[in-house]
């Protein structure tokens, strides 16, 4: 289902390509650093971010030019995200009260603002990009057997976006670009939880180092 949502997207990126002017598409790939923000309002329970991973993100988007360097951006990206959780009593940090890990897989769908500078060097420009990233969760996996902190997550999220690199014109039509970003997850992903730790307040938190094409 994955597989055909992402072809149907690409086969419509080519079609508004084909049909409007001011169009450009491209395709992206990232390694990703992901990690969690946690926190709580309790007195029973301190949680900490138990590791952060590497992972990957994939993409395919369009770029609309509304004004001279000034462009909307819109995609869908398919992100894998790991972390770990361990939850200590307050009356002693080495008394580990739980841990848990997951591995999770999102549907991304950012819809940025891009805007560009005028060459910096000879074909080259700056860009910086901001906006937002509403993501659906795919999957859900458990990775460790201690895992019943967390019980549920919600199906969705959505993430403030900003970030910037450089693109350089390699062609009339082509253009390759690099840039990082960072993704600041706004909504609490934790919908159920164990009720003997404290409430737990979970955020993603994504940084990227992203390279892709446009044509």
């Amino acid at each position: 289902m994955r597989k055909f949502t992402f072809a149907a997207f690409l086969l419509s990126l080519i079609s508004i390509s084909a049909v409007a002017q001011n169009y450009s598409i491209g395709i992206k790939i990232a390694p990703t650093l992901t990690y969690s923000k946690l926190s709580t309002d309790g007195t029973k329970t301190n949680y900490d971010d138990d590791r952060s991973t590497v992972n990957f993100l994939i993409g395919a988007f369009v770029d609309y030019e509304f004004k001279e360097n000034y462009f909307f951006s819109a995609g869908l990206n398919y992100a894998s995200k790991d972390f770990g959780i361990t939850a200590r009593s307050t009356n002693s940090i080495a008394n580990v009260t739980g841990v848990a890990s997951f591995n999770q897989e999102f549907l991304q769908v950012p819809a940025l603002l891009k805007l560009f500078t005028n060459e910096v060097i000879l074909d080259t420009k700056v860009y910086f990009n901001f906006g937002f990233v509403p993501e659906i969760r795919l999957s859900n996996s458990p990775e460790s057997t201690n895992s019943d902190m967390v019980r549920e997550f919600r199906s969705f999220d959505i993430a403030g976006n900003f970030g910037g690199g450089l693109e350089r014109t390699m062609g009339v039509n082509t253009r390759i670009y690099a840039g990082i970003f960072y993704n600041l997850g706004l909504v609490n992903q934790v919908k159920e939880q164990n009720n003997t730790f404290d409430e737990l307040s979970l955020k993603n938190r994504l940084f990227a180092l992203e390279v892709g094409i446009k044509f």
